[in-house]
Parts: structure tokens; sequence; C-alpha cells
């Protein structure tokens, strides 16, 4: 299940190199380097794997999610088959998409998988958007990736997504209020601290359905405690049922170490940082935050992609609805 990019192979995909390129910041922000490397711990069951800390810091307003021309198909293919739940159990012969339309929404096993796809079609979505200035060439991609006809459960996953990362900042609000994002600048800090208590204070959060999220889907997961084995009802064989929770935490973790196997910079950054947030996402909902606070890069992961999956949400809503502008 590790994701080994030699395992993973496929070709060096074509890219543009001016678009895949992406170059660090320099110098180094030596305020983030301290904090970084103090606030980067060891953590044998952690939802994500922090890189150790470095030089290398990145804007992204420089470089924003777009077309590149690079196909990283060979890299979904692999986690739809090895780090999805569905893709790498025996269930697969009857999954399709990497999603079992018969399991509980709710279910854990459930929600990782439609979270990966929710993610890839967020990515989806913002290529798409990036991918030409003509709107039939954008709309005729856009189908072509998502097939919203043929695949309704991308749209759907994509939505679910983005409500997940939504539901997490609910949770997060007392964490997120208080929060020393610029400790040693305290006019900046006060600045976005304003910020973050404008977007979690949004009535959006107190939609009903959101706040319900949460307990249903710690419901789903209060049974996974353990693994065990399991037979197959058809070929007899039996295999490891995986129902511990820290099945979904290694698999997170797997995945930002699939995005290190994706050759373009800025596919490969903007893929961490989406899967980032969304593991942290997780972490609030299904973990505790009180004992281990959040770090500075999940504060930043999880509301920066709750930027990406909103943008991408609202994208997919124009293309369907016929309202898209190149």
């Amino acid at each position: 299940m590790l994701a080994n990019c030699a395992y993973i192979g496929g070709a060096v995909d074509e890219c543009e190199f001016d678009a895949c390129e992406v170059l660090p910041e320099e110098p180094a922000p030596l305020e983030l380097l301290e904090r970084d490397g103090g606030e980067r711990t060891f953590e044998l069951d952690a939802w994500a794997r922090f890189d150790l800390p470095s030089e290398d810091y990145y804007d992204l307003e420089a470089y924003p999610e777009g077309y590149t021309a690079y196909d990283g198909s060979h890299v979904w293919r692999f986690i739809y088959d090895n780090l999805s739940f569905a893709g790498s159990t025996k269930a697969r012969r009857t999954c399709i998409g990497g999603i079992c339309p018969e399991d509980d929404e709710n279910g854990w096993r459930a929600v990782f998988d439609r979270s990966i796809s929710g993610m890839h079609a967020s990515i989806a979505c913002h290529v798409v958007d990036d991918f030409s200035e003509d709107d039939d060439e954008c709309l005729a991609e856009f189908n072509r990736r998502l097939q919203p006809e043929a695949h309704p459960e991308r749209l759907r996953n994509l939505n679910f997504a983005f409500s997940l990362v939504l539901t997490a900042l609910r949770e997060a609000r007392g964490v997120l209020g208080a929060y020393a994002f610029e400790p040693g600048d305290a006019a900046l800090d006060g600045e976005l601290r304003d910020k973050v208590r404008t977007l979690v204070s949004a009535s959006l959060l107190d939609e009903p359905a959101l706040s319900k999220m949460a307990p249903l889907l710690r419901e789903g997961a209060v049974m996974a405690t353990e693994c065990v084995l399991a037979t197959d009802d058809e070929s007899g064989d039996e295999f490891v049922d995986e129902t511990g929770i820290w099945q979904m935490r290694q698999r997170s973790r797997a995945m930002l170490r699939a995005m290190d196997c994706v050759q373009c910079g800025a596919c490969r950054l903007h893929g961490k940082v989406a899967w980032l947030g969304i593991a942290t996402a997780m972490r609030i909902i299904y973990g505790d935050t009180s004992s281990k606070p959040l770090a500075r890069v999940e504060v930043a992961g999880l509301i920066t992609t709750l930027a990406k999956l909103g943008t991408a949400v609202r994208f997919a809503e124009e293309m369907t609805n016929g309202d898209y502008d190149a």
C-alpha cells in the first residue's frame, strides 16, 4: 500500500516547462523556518506526513493551480487501485471509480474514498478553468474529465469534500478564533485573526445539514477499532478487513507520498497542499486536537483547501448551468 514512485512508474509525461516549474521564495522567511521547525514533531499515527523543515517556501499566488499539459493519470490510477479502500480490497470487483454505491456514505471507508474523488474533481475543475479561452473547448474538456452524465458521483464527491472541510472549520471555530497566526507581528496577527474569525462565523457553517455532519461521521467510525479476518462470499478466500481508523490515517499519509510521484512541480505542490487540507479536516473531525495543537502548516492547508474546493464547486455549477464565461 506504500506509495512508491518506482512502483507507480509511468513514462515521463509531456509538460509545459514554464507551467510546471515552481521556484521557492528567496530568501526563505526566517520566522517561518523557526516556527515550523519547532512545531514539527514525530507522530507514529499522524494523519499527514510532514516533510522535514527546509528552506523551500512557495508562493501559491505566484503559481496558481491550472492547466500545465501534464498527464498524471498513472498516479491517479495507482491511488484508486492501491490507496482507496474500494480499490485495494475484495470490494473492488463491485465498485466503480473507487466508490461502492452500497456503502453507507457516512462510513469511514466511504468518507476517505469520496474525499479522494472530490479532490480529483477539484483539480480537474481548476485545470479546465485554465484550459482555454474558448468556452466550447472548456466545456468539452470539463465533460471529458468529469463526465457528469456518466459519472455524476464525481461532482457529488466534490461537494462532499467541500462539506467535509467546511465541517472541520465549524468544529475548529474556537481553536482558529484564538490561533496565533503571526506571533512575532502583532499587527499582522490581528489582521489575520480578524479575517479568520469572519470566516468561521459565516452563516453557512450554521446550516442544519452541516451541523449534523460531524456527529454522523464520527458515529460511522465508532466501531472502527480493529482489523479482522473476513471471508470473501464468492471465492471463499480470506482477507484482512481493515476496520481500524488507523488505516485511514495510514492511507492519508500514503496519499501525500503519492503526490511526491507527480512529475509536474506545480501539480505536485497543489496536490500536496490540497490533501494536507483534507487530512487536517479528517484529523479535526475524527481525532483529538486538544493534546496536539494544530500546526501552522495544517491551518494553512485547511483554509487553502477550503478555497480550492469552494472555487471548484462554483466553477462546476457554472459549467453545468451554462453560466461559464472563459
